[in-house]
């Protein structure tokens, strides 16, 4: 494994890196067993074929057994994810949320190019400055093997190209699939940690049994209004959580 400062030059560099074999496969498959209950809830309540991923997934909604909840807790805040957090993050960071990626059921469903903040809702020059502001990574564990994901090396800390934008805004005749220049595919299999920020310009791969668990992790703390709507927190009167591990957990 590589040590923390080759991680942090990696990271700052690239906005991503993959550790192989980095949880123990009985580990992999207890959270996958639970996981699969859970996305299961969620695709009964969202069916739409174009779907390629599920949310929210420690919701009580979708997770209702708290013992299980409170085990995929103590998976996230387990000492090997903190180690790596305290790499991305030089102060305070908080859990945001969960999601599993999958295939989607419409076949012609096509991998796109995007960057997580053309979601919020927000105008792109505030998007310019998002990126340079604050810091959202995903930890993503393939439960099964994953085709991989797309994405532009060092691309999380600088605006597209007229290229680039082009394709992921489909301007023009461009259509948000088609190829990037620079543009790296990274498989992965279950017991690795492939850790990318979400500025990053990236798209997925679809194949194979695609089935990986993302668990977000910010600068900032998620909304009290989106922990009241979701109750994806955990529900401290049942939880063995410590003290430090509960900090994450703060809501704004």
């Amino acid at each position: 494994m590589e040590t923390n400062s080759e991680l942090k030059l990696e990271i700052k560099e690239n906005g991503y890196f993959l550790l192989k074999d980095f949880f123990p496969k009985d580990t992999i498959e207890q959270i996958k067993g639970i996981l699969d209950k859970a996305n299961g809830e969620w695709r009964k309540h969202n069916s739409n074929p174009n779907a390629i991923n599920s949310a929210y997934l420690t919701s009580s909604k979708f997770l209702p057994n708290e013992k299980e909840r409170n085990h995929l807790f103590q998976f996230i805040t387990s000492k090997e994810i903190l180690e790596i957090c305290k790499i991305l993050f030089p102060s305070d960071f908080y859990f945001l949320n969960t999601q599993i990626f999958f295939n989607p059921v419409n076949f012609d469903k096509r991998p796109y190019w995007h960057r997580d903040l053309q979601y919020l809702g927000i105008p792109e020059e505030e998007q310019k400055k998002r990126i340079l502001k604050d810091s959202v990574w995903h930890f993503r564990i393939p439960l099964e093997e994953d085709p991989g994901i797309w994405i532009v090396p060092g691309s999380h800390i600088r605006w597209d190209t007229e290229e680039e934008r082009n394709i992921r805004l489909e301007l023009g005749n461009h259509q948000n699939d088609e190829q990037i220049q620079n543009a790296i595919l990274i498989p992965h299999d279950p017991g690795d940690l492939f850790v990318f920020s979400a500025h990053l310009l990236h798209k997925g791969e679809y194949g194979k049994n695609r089935f990986s668990f993302d668990i977000l992790f910010t600068n900032f703390p998620e909304s009290k209004d989106m922990v009241e709507k979701w109750n994806h927190f955990p529900n401290w009167e049942l939880s063995s959580l410590t003290p430090a591990q509960r900090k994450m957990f703060i809501k704004k």
